[in-house]
């Protein structure tokens, strides 16, 4: 592209929200680039064979499948081309979750409320009433604030402006305005392993229930009124459908091809530079790329939101792939195995970067939904432990939260798990701000342990310099495949509303 052209637009970054917003802008009529500096597609959305065990590297939870959905169906509109890409195929799971406690309690989240309720009474000899009353707040909660925080920018006037602002306003006073998520379950839900399983929602985006608003109560809907889903060919079939949908469209994808620096003059965004000195000229830049890199690295002449850079991050994760050879009927798609004292823990976190010697433990085994995943007599198991963004620079750390996560999954599993780990890999801050830029290595952008952590996210669409938006999670609305998604679509109705091509 010798010189600028109105209609091309440049996507840095291959993430869900880049490879969203490029299938978006294409179908609007620009002509896209996307680079990216990884081999291909997906950000932290991607899988790893070790061995005979398969593995999604980055996120494990699919919910709101009909984001996805909503992507396609606009590609298969647009073109004749998107309509021969394969179906993208998904299912619904028939439980969010098993819980294990240390004295023995376990919990099966059924899908059926009927069936959940059965399993409340018996897991913790309680009437389910409270437990379903806090999931009715939740849905309320996030009926009226999802159209509000997550699907609209919250830095446009007329998002204020619109009917959504309008029920938001009106129904305001029966949502949970004040006080921390953790103060309001415990106020509610008597009983406290359920008022754990309540705040255990707070770390799916990186926070602490301790601190965090109790608006964030909107999450548990989610998996307990929407559901949770598997992507056929795992969470990384989400990636791989985007891209083809995009490939069909034209977008061009440059992968392997690092993003230099953000081209623009005087107020006006001109193109990308790429690492290997080629420039690439379009009015329109979208920046799917970390907000701290985005700005230290692609935008070191441009005035940096300090305030916003300088927000406490989300947490970051001691990931670890195990394929055991040993089956677990206890084990389901998604487990949870909570610490003995969960205040403690998240105090130990903040203090001293991981939560020592009684971490809750996270376990994801897609085997159990697809047995191809793993040998017959094995299973591919996701391990993870919340630790700060930053911690475990030191190998004795990461040693030391690794034998307490085992001990943990071997008590529970009444047996020594290290015994059977056949192929092992390890992930940890450091090493996810490397391989995809994220600051620190925080998994969702900043954290959301304050009332004002919404509106401290970067907006999408810079308002000093024009033709630069930026999507993706750390900046609104949010990390997670659900919001990266909803930010795709704002970025491109603000392309839209100010970048129209010709």
């Amino acid at each position: 592209m010798a010189q600028q052209d109105a209609r091309w637009a440049v996507v840095v970054g291959a993430g869900i929200g880049g490879l969203a917003v490029a299938v978006r802008l294409a179908v609007a009529g620009h002509r896209v680039i996307v680079v990216e500096q990884a081999e291909g597609p997906g950000g932290k959305v991607r899988e790893a064979w070790l061995g005979p065990y398969r593995f999604d590297l980055g996120p494990s939870l699919f919910t709101l499948p009909e984001l996805v959905m909503e992507v396609d169906g606009l590609a298969r509109a647009a073109s004749a081309r998107a309509r021969e890409v394969p179906p993208f195929q998904y299912r619904r799971i028939d439980r969010a979750a098993e819980y294990f406690w240390e004295d023995g309690t376990r919990f099966t989240a059924w899908a059926d409320s009927e069936r959940r309720d059965a399993e409340v009474r018996r897991a913790f000899g309680v009437d389910p009433a409270a437990f379903n009353a806090q999931l009715a707040w939740s849905k309320r909660t996030f009926e009226l604030t999802r159209p509000v925080f997550l699907a609209q920018s919250l830095h446009e006037a007329a998002t204020y402006r619109g009917a959504p602002m309008r029920r938001l306003v009106r129904g305001m006073l029966g949502l949970p305005l004040t006080g921390t998520l953790h103060r309001r379950n415990a106020q509610r839900l008597a009983h406290p392993h359920l008022c754990q399983l309540f705040d255990r929602y707070a770390t799916y985006n990186g926070s602490d229930p301790y601190r965090a608003p109790a608006m964030l109560l909107a999450i548990p809907h989610l998996e307990h009124g929407l559901g949770t889903f598997l992507p056929e060919g795992g969470i990384g079939a989400i990636a791989r459908h985007l891209h083809a949908l995009g490939t069909a469209l034209g977008v061009d994808y440059r992968f392997s091809t690092p993003a230099a620096r953000i081209l623009h003059s005087s107020g006006r965004i001109t193109g990308v530079q790429c690492a290997d000195g080629t420039e690439l000229r379009a009015p329109v830049v979208v920046s799917n790329a970390d907000i701290h890199p985005t700005y230290r690295a692609l935008l070191p002449d441009l005035p940096a939101p300090e305030h916003i850079l300088s927000a406490e991050r989300s947490t970051s994760g001691l990931i670890l792939y195990l394929g055991v050879r040993k089956r677990f009927p206890e084990l389901h798609l998604h487990n949870l195995f909570f610490s003995r004292d969960y205040a403690e823990e998240f105090r130990r976190i903040d203090s001293d970067g991981d939560p020592g010697d009684d971490p809750t433990v996270y376990v994801n085994v897609t085997s159990v939904e697809a047995p191809e995943d793993a040998p017959p007599d094995g299973m591919n198991l996701f391990v993870m432990v919340n630790v700060r963004a930053g911690a475990l620079t030191d190998a004795a750390d990461v040693a030391r939260v690794r034998k307490a996560a085992i001990a943990r999954l071997s008590r529970a599993l009444g047996t020594d798990l290290e015994a059977h780990i056949e192929v092992e890999d390890v992930l940890t801050p450091d090493l996810i701000q490397s391989r995809t830029s994220s600051w620190q290595g925080a998994l969702y952008g900043a954290s959301s342990n304050t009332v004002s952590a919404a509106f401290l996210r970067h907006r999408n669409r810079h308002t000093g310099l024009r033709g630069l938006y930026v999507v993706g999670g750390s900046v609104h609305p949010g990390g997670g495949i659900p919001l990266c998604l909803m930010g795709a679509g704002i970025v491109a109705d603000l392309v839209e509303k100010h970048h129209a091509p010709a």
